[in-house]
This record gives structure tokens, C-alpha cells and sequence, in this order.
């Protein structure tokens, strides 16, 4: 009986363990040089540049603003609401930054995606171009480029 046990517990773990390695099999990874996508994509250039043009109006704004609260500074109070104030335009300037981040990330994302999809691969990895290196795999940092026009 103690035999049985053993030998039907040997025999479900070799099965098991067919089961488990049935399923691995070669894992296709693609990978993006992120830093050329950003530069090169006209997508997101042309994002980066409506970032750049929307960060100098709000800059000059902040500045012309600052300059009228800073020149009426005459109390403690009015102090706390000029600290105040840079903070809350600091804050503007940061979301901005963020809101376009955001934008350009996504469309990326978007479009590595779909490469990955098309050329059926398992994943996609972003690679730093000179800094990382990513041994293996497929380059589509082009295709990603390409869908981004």
C-alpha cells in the first residue's frame, strides 16, 4: 500500500512537471531606445515643443505676476502671500510638465503596444541607448519611430 502511494505521487509529480514546462517555450522581447524615441518621433517632438512654448507664456506670466506682488511687499502678511503665491505657481508649472509627460508617455506606450502586437512579441522593454543595454531581443525603437509620425 505505502508503494502505491509513493509510486502514484512520483507519477502526478512527473506529470505535473510536464505541465509546467509545456508551456515554456522561447520568449520573443523587444526593446525601445526611449531617449531616441523621445527626439526623433515627430509626435512627440511636436508635444515637447507645445510643452516648451506653454512653459515660456506661463513663465513670463509667473514672472510679471511675481514682479507686481513682490514690488506691494509692505507687511508680513503681504510676505506670506507672496510665498504664497510662488508656491501655487511653482505648482502650476509642475503639473503642466506633468500633463505633457504624461501625454508623451502614453502615446509611446501606445505605440510600443501596438509593435508589440504586430511582431508578436511577448514584451517590451525601454533601453537607455547608450547607458542600458539590452542583450538579445529585437530593436523596434525604428517601428515605434515610424508609427509615431
Amino acid at each position: 500500500m505505502n508503494f502505491k502511494k509513493k509510486s502514484l505521487v512520483l507519477a502526478m509529480s512527473a506529470v505535473c512537471a510536464m505541465m509546467i514546462t509545456a508551456g515554456c517555450g522561447k520568449v520573443n522581447v523587444g526593446y525601445v531606445d526611449y531617449a531616441r524615441v523621445q527626439t526623433e518621433a515627430p509626435q512627440i517632438k511636436n508635444s515637447m515643443d507645445e510643452m516648451q512654448k506653454r512653459m515660456e507664456e506661463f513663465q513670463k506670466d509667473a514672472e510679471k505676476q511675481l514682479k507686481e506682488q513682490g514690488a506691494n511687499i509692505k507687511s508680513e502678511e503681504d510676505a506670506q502671500k507672496f510665498q504664497e503665491l510662488q508656491q501655487q505657481l511653482r505648482m502650476q508649472g509642475a503639473g503642466i510638465q506633468q500633463q505633457y509627460a504624461t501625454q508623451v508617455q502614453s502615446k509611446i506606450y501606445a505605440a510600443m503596444d501596438g509593435i508589440a502586437k504586430e511582431k508578436k512579441l511577448d514584451t517590451v522593454v525601454k533601453s537607455n541607448g547608450k547607458d542600458g543595454m539590452v542583450i538579445g531581443g529585437v530593436d523596434v525603437t525604428d517601428d515605434v519611430i515610424a508609427k509615431l509620425q
